[in-house]
């Protein structure tokens, strides 16, 4: 699959001299001279002389006497933006003081020759629109698939040759080549049905889209999922543990002529196992390829289901407008001194049916509607979900803070560690044989010593830190700390 890139990756190296090409005012003069360029590079005259462009350039447009200057001024530019290099042809010289330009040769830059093939694309494009069907690349896809197969399974470690090498490894190639172009497709597909569903139609362009969104979700869906289908087996068994040697001698032999001819052609090797392994994971279940379909298809239900909305708007409209025809005809049939009060009264009229089923005319008056009669309604009463609260025995209501306060007395109490009028008590006298004791010990320290013992007066009790270390141990903790007096006071 096709690497992501980012935008500095594709930056470099790039000539950004193309954009000024576009934007200049001499844009078209500019083109046609890097069009005589690429067609005499196409016809492997990569340097051409000045005067065979000039001539080139004077057979396409019509000659003037100023022709040449605006040449020299144009290819100076080009010159200036890399687009164009020149050198000397040193056999047309014939002396230091020659300063005629008809001795050089100039070259079109690949950059520029990739720009001049894509706008050559893109006019294309306009005149001859052709999508590629997703189906023919998934059906290329299953042939490469087999005859690599085929001639993999055919040669072996000990008689594997170049050309056997290079065939497999050309196939491999096409196969990524090939998935790119598949997602590629799926992708622009789906943009184009996305389009479909922001635009507006007429009522036969409707019917039209409908039509052909109803095939293409019978046969394009189902036949990339049959050819998906066909293609996971074909990768499993170029993916055989069997055939890893044969790989790996080909990946050696093209390693070999590749380094052998670097200075003449540019050779992709492709890695087998991690290209084979992209592919079974683009074509495989939830892969790329399943997602891309899915995202078709959703847009294609989208697309369905709002020109559905569309055609029902555009036919309720069409009926309007008929009956807005029909009484038009009919008024036109009226006399001309005719006053029509019963035919506007039956065009002002509502369009739903009258259900008054009291008469009312000018000398009749209708008996005025009645009151409902609600004899029979069973009257239903309001469900109250939350429970009434329950009232306490006479007991005031206690918060939570004084419901804490009072667990620390019992608790103190229990330990004794509760002091009275006559004994001070230390909190290390006290009797612990539990865990949660240590916790009461710091609500015992905290509520006596911060806040200036506001909460521990509540209880009736002061504390005062001593300086005799104490220790307390149960079965399995231990708690040392400046031992604690507390004594007797009197509460706030």
């Amino acid at each position: 699959m096709q690497e992501k890139y980012t935008a500095p990756d594709l930056l470099q190296n790039r000539n950004r001299s193309l954009g000024w090409l576009l934007t200049s005012e001499r844009a078209v003069a500019y083109t046609e001279i890097l069009l005589a360029l690429l067609r005499f590079r196409d016809n492997h005259e990569l340097e051409p002389l000045h005067d065979d462009v000039l001539a080139a350039l004077a057979e396409e447009t019509d000659p003037n006497e100023n022709a040449s200057t605006q040449f020299n001024q144009d290819m100076r530019q080009l010159l200036d933006w890399d687009l164009v290099s020149q050198r000397i042809e040193k056999e047309r010289l014939r002396g230091y003081k020659d300063t005629r330009r008809r001795k050089f040769r100039y070259k079109i830059s690949d950059d520029a020759v990739s720009f001049l093939v894509w706008l050559e694309s893109r006019r294309q494009d306009d005149l001859q629109p052709e999508d590629t069907d997703t189906r023919d690349l998934l059906a290329d896809m299953i042939s490469n698939l087999r005859e690599t197969s085929r001639m993999i399974n055919k040669i072996s470690a000990e008689s594997a040759e170049y050309e056997s090498s290079r065939a497999i490894f050309h196939r491999l190639n096409q196969m990524a080549t090939t998935t790119d172009g598949v997602a590629k497709s799926l992708s622009d597909f789906n943009i184009r049905l996305i389009s479909f569903a922001g635009g507006t139609y007429d009522l036969t362009k409707a019917h039209q889209l409908i039509k052909d969104l109803d095939r293409f979700l019978e046969k394009f869906i189902r036949r990339i999922h049959t050819l998906r289908n066909e293609i996971c087996p074909e990768i499993e068994k170029l993916r055989l543990q069997r055939l890893s040697s044969r790989w790996e001698i080909c990946i050696k032999i093209m390693k070999e002529e590749s380094a052998a001819s670097q200075s003449i052609m540019r050779t992709r090797i492709l890695t087998p196992s991690m290209t084979l392994s992209n592919l079974a994971e683009f074509y495989g279940r939830d892969g790329l390829l399943e997602q891309l379909t899915s995202r078709v298809n959703k847009s294609a239900m989208l697309v369905w289901q709002k020109l559905h909305a569309h055609l029902r708007e555009l036919e309720r409209r069409s009926h309007r407008l008929e009956d807005v025809k029909s009484r038009i005809v009919e008024l036109s049939k009226l006399q001309a001194q005719s006053v029509p009060h019963d035919w506007f009264r039956r065009v002002i009229q509502p369009g739903h049916m009258i259900g008054d089923m009291h008469e009312w005319t000018e000398s009749f008056k209708a008996t005025p509607p009645q009151p409902i009669w609600s004899k029979h309604r069973v009257r239903s009463e309001t469900h109250i979900w939350m429970e009434p609260r329950t009232i306490a025995d006479g007991k005031p209501v206690q918060s939570l803070e004084e419901r804490r306060l009072d667990v620390l007395t019992h608790w103190m109490q229990a330990h004794g560690i509760m002091p009275d009028e006559n004994a001070t008590r230390l909190l290390s006298s006290g009797q612990y044989s539990e865990f949660n004791d240590f916790a009461k010990i710091m609500e015992l320290v905290r509520s006596g010593i911060l806040g200036n013992g506001k909460r521990l007066a509540k209880l009736g009790a002061v504390a005062e830190i001593v300086d005799t270390p104490a220790r307390i141990a149960t079965d399995e903790s231990e708690l040392s700390f400046s031992d604690i007096s507390l004594r007797k006071a009197a509460k706030p």
